[in-house]
């Protein structure tokens, strides 16, 4: 599955690969995520970072934040964030001559758009958080580091986690993100930019990779990529040992449609699931994108609903959590197209044109009737006609209709 970003992605990620701010030092990047977010929200990052949307413009989608450092107010210049003028956070460091250094730390640029839900308004911003000097890091298995490697082999980064290269386009280099073997990110980069794999709990991130695409270059048998910046977060949640958990044996995912039948293009689907026993958290994902997660889930039956549903083979991927202990299961289904849709809307179409053809008819009629009278039974009898044809489209179309109902 190929995710399609927006060009100004495109273009912060570009800017990731130069000093953000003239004379300001600026280590590896360590969060990169895209949340939607609303008035009251808190969000966490990394190294105890964390910030609060005070105030949002449900109109420009522009937010007013406090920035906090575990769990104290950072006092900046600006607490206003926009499209064209995001919030910035660069922190004096005291160097080993007690000379004061500015690292750049965060980023926070609104999109620019505003959706709205049960009377809520919610504003999707881009987040980057570059590693601080001064605060404890959470243990990574990969932190900064640069690779190469050729395509014709998978690469294998730490604890079951591999990168593979699944083909060039345009100028695109198509990655894959897996865990033991599972598909979790797919993405097309070009050089210079950031491939990651972001998950979310409700609108709270948690980036696990990040790798900055320097370079790739094509040869009569393989291409050879080159990353820079790449980071693996050590997450006992996430970063299993392929033998440290069995998978339970009775584990059940159904995905059906909200109404009854088979799943059609373009609608939501439900998934349940059950679990035998009980877990720290559990997860749900859809082609390797988060849908839902529980936590201190017992035993029992639970549903997750989707977005709508492309036509096509979908991968469900139920993650189990307890403690350290990391184990998955998944299965495939199907997602019909919506026929029915496809002939209700040739029905409208044809129904359209017909009285559109009616409606002519009758005006030539009323122009015949003012110069000749036999004009006027001659569109009569057009009329008839046309309606007969009508009734007998519609009822051709009925059948059909019935049929794949």
């Amino acid at each position: 599955m190929k995710y399609i970003h927006f060009v100004m992605v495109c273009v912060c990620l570009l800017v990731l690969c130069v000093s953000p701010v003239s004379g300001v030092e600026t280590e590896t990047i360590i969060h990169y995520s895209e949340p939607a977010v609303s008035v009251q929200d808190n969000i966490t990052l990394e190294q105890g970072y964390s910030f609060k949307v005070v105030d949002m413009n449900s109109k420009s989608g522009d937010v007013m934040i406090e920035l906090y450092l575990n769990g104290e107010e950072i006092d900046l210049d600006n607490n206003f964030a926009a499209e064209d003028n995001p919030l910035e956070y660069v922190r004096s460091v005291a160097d080993d001559d007690d000379e004061e250094v500015d690292y750049f730390i965060m980023r926070i640029t609104p999109k620019g758009s505003v959706k709205e839900s049960d009377g809520k308004y919610y504003s999707i911003i881009y987040i980057e958080q570059y590693l601080d000097p001064v605060e404890d890091i959470d243990e990574y298995l990969i932190l900064g580091e640069s690779y190469s490697f050729k395509s014709d082999s998978d690469f294998k980064l730490a604890n079951s986690y591999t990168l593979d290269v699944a083909g060039i386009e345009d100028n695109e280099l198509s990655l894959e993100l897996r865990l033991n073997g599972k598909l979790l990110k797919e993405d097309d980069v070009e050089e210079g930019e950031y491939f990651y794999y972001t998950v979310y709990s409700g609108n709270q991130p948690d980036t696990i990779f990040l790798a900055n695409v320097k370079a790739f270059i094509e040869s009569d048998d393989s291409t050879t990529v080159f990353l820079k910046q790449v980071s693996l977060k050590q997450n006992s949640k996430s970063v299993p040992d392929k033998d440290a958990a069995a998978v339970p044996e009775e584990i059940d995912i159904d995905v059906e449609s909200p109404v009854g039948g088979d799943l059609k293009a373009g609608s939501i689907a439900i998934i349940t699931y059950g679990v035998d026993e009980a877990f720290t958290e559990v997860r749900i994902l859809v082609d390797g994108e988060f849908v839902d997660s529980r936590n201190d889930v017992s035993k029992g039956t639970y549903k997750a609903v989707t977005g709508e549903m492309d036509a096509g083979i979908h991968d469900v991927m139920l993650i189990m959590i307890d403690g350290e202990d990391f184990s998955y299961y998944s299965e495939d289904f199907s997602v019909s197209v919506n026929i029915k849709d496809n002939i209700t809307e040739s029905i409208a179409g044809i129904a359209s044109s017909a009285a559109e053809s009616i409606v002519r008819d009758n005006s030539s009629s009323n122009v015949s009737f003012n110069s000749s009278m036999p004009s006027t039974s001659g569109s009569s009898i057009s009329n008839v006609i046309s309606l007969i044809v009508t009734v007998g489209v519609f009822v051709v179309f009925f059948v059909f209709y019935n049929k794949f109902r």
